[in-house]
């Protein structure tokens, strides 16, 4: 009999969480029988149907306000009432407020339960109020949660700042993808220009403001680097009304994508300028296609660079500016930070690592049961 694993997610659009499921998902053992709760339909819920898991999709209404008590209560016992229809044998659940959920129904039901951290509440970059909440609600969901996967070696050290008794809970287990053709990866740099994209989505998480006015700042300046932004967000007018301000041709907004495999080989540099992160898909996307990489130093970024970009202190325009202008000066020298990339995907954060260690932790649990 096939063993159940119930996925508990927040949102199903297109970001981090979500590709990080499919991946798993994607190469689930065979004994596996997989379901899912998530808030409402999306790009994950649609990729599942097209693997043929309409049937084992559940959606309930979650938030993620603080003080609105009735979804959360409401959320609760949707799940409850799930969990008891199809009897998993372990759940697995992803971000804030799919981990509460997750992890409060699995304690009532006494099911093992995984919780994976894309990024914590706690994180600098957060408001402070915030931070030393989700402290005090992280640490008291730790006590009924099995084990705890960090996406970064960083949020697991403060983590472990955070609640150092449940420091044999706290693993990290990288971010994986699976690879790509090698019609998909980088092989030709510019020479007369500087081609930059940014791929986010566009929210209070993310800081493309600060990238929009450096490299408008530098055309004006006579340097000739082009940056192209793909996404989607609340954020996204406030995005549009200042490239539109810059008035610059070489920024564009080239709208949303769900796929970038096929256009990353088109550009020099893959930046991400955030605010606060976990451990980003879209800087393993880039550099499993053999990208440079100009990213925020937040969150698990750095562990993605090694001699093969630069990490930015966050919100500071004028390192940001400098970092460009020495991809400018030395564009013959991209070639190599693009092998560069490569080699760290091919070394840490491939697929078949991610997911054999996702499922030995799994595997484990269950024998705890």
């Amino acid at each position: 009999m096939a063993k159940k694993i119930l996925y508990i997610l927040t949102k199903a659009d297109l970001g981090g969480v979500s590709k990080y499921l499919l991946e798993i998902v994607t190469h689930l053992p065979k004994d596996y029988e997989p379901y899912f709760i998530m808030s409402s339909s999306g790009y994950f819920s649609q990729e599942l149907e097209k693997l043929g898991l309409k049937n084992n999709i559940y959606f309930i209404p979650m938030t993620n306000s603080i003080f609105d008590l009735k979804t959360h209560i409401n959320s609760n016992l949707q799940t409850l009432k799930i969990i008891k229809r199809i009897k998993p044998d372990i759940i697995h659940c992803n971000s804030t407020t799919g981990g509460i959920v997750g992890r409060i129904c699995g304690a009532l039901m006494f099911k093992p339960v995984i919780f994976t951290a894309h990024g914590w509440a706690f994180t600098d970059g957060i408001s402070r109020s915030k931070q030393n909440f989700y402290k005090i609600l992280e640490t008291f969901l730790a006590i009924f949660t099995k084990k705890i996967i960090c996406v970064s070696e960083y949020d697991r050290q403060i983590a472990l700042k955070v609640m150092p008794i449940f420091k044999n809970k706290l693993v990290t287990i990288h971010n994986g993808l699976d690879d790509i053709g090698d019609e998909y990866r980088k092989k030709d740099f510019s020479t007369d220009k500087l081609k930059i994209v940014m791929i986010s989505r566009f929210c209070p998480q993310k800081d493309p403001y600060t990238l929009i006015k450096a490299i408008n700042e530098l055309n004006q300046e006579g340097l000739n680097i082009q940056l192209d932004l793909y996404g989607y967000g609340e954020d996204l007018e406030k995005v549009l009304t200042l490239i539109k301000s810059c008035n610059c041709l070489n920024i564009k907004y080239c709208g949303e994508i769900s796929d970038v495999t096929p256009i990353l080989k088109n550009y020099d540099v893959y930046s991400l300028i955030s605010n606060w992160e976990g451990l980003p898909i879209g800087i393993i996307e880039a550099i499993r296609a053999g990208l440079p990489i100009l990213v925020s130093d937040v969150g698990g970024c750095s562990e993605l660079i090694n001699n093969n970009g630069y990490p930015i202190p966050r919100g500071n325009k004028d390192i940001l500016k400098n970092r460009l202008k020495e991809l400018w000066n030395n564009r013959f020298q991209l070639v190599q930070l693009g092998q560069n990339s490569r080699n760290l995907y091919e070394a840490h954060f491939t697929s078949e690592k991610m997911i054999a260690e996702t499922f030995k932790l799994i595997y484990q649990q269950e024998n705890i049961k």
